[in-house]
């Protein structure tokens, strides 16, 4: 299904989106080494999908699912950083593995039920339980505005 939607030419981030925040990096998780040592702190990768997109708008829909928007919609899981363990501490921060991923840059002017959306290039942190997150900002990509042909 199509998601032709833009705000202030960037697509609007929904669940039905194609978009992704990939490879935030360090999420630094305590892991798991061979025996007799104890854990020690490994980098990952991380990743969201905006198909896990959770607390969206509740009426203004895209193609049909709900819209992210500013401090109240987040990315239900990040992956990545499963090799770390919960019995070792997972995230050095959070004390987190597979943890939620918040936008922390949206529109300034356009707004869905009264709240700022978020789009293509907005910034966002992963690996949440609270804040800080367990990791630094990254880029939100999803589709950029098609080019017009001139007449």
């Amino acid at each position: 299904m199509g998601h032709d939607v833009y705000a202030n030419g960037r697509s609007i981030s929904s669940k039905s989106a194609d978009g992704k925040s990939l490879c935030a990096f360090p999420d630094v998780c305590l892991t798991p080494p061979a025996p007799p040592a104890g854990p020690i702190p490994v980098p990952y990768p991380n990743t969201g999908m905006a198909s896990d997109t959770t607390r969206g708008t509740r009426n203004v829909k895209i193609a049909g699912k709900e819209v992210m928007l500013k401090n109240r919609s987040f990315f239900r899981k990040s992956t990545g950083d499963e090799a770390a363990t919960r019995s070792q501490g997972m995230n050095v921060v959070t004390h987190q593995i597979k943890g939620k991923v918040y936008f922390v840059s949206w529109s300034m002017n356009v707004k869905f039920e009264g709240e700022n959306v978020v789009r293509h290039l907005d910034l966002t942190t992963h690996n949440h339980a609270s804040d800080p997150p367990g990791t630094p900002p990254t880029g939100h990509t999803d589709k950029q505005t098609p080019p017009v042909a001139e007449k």
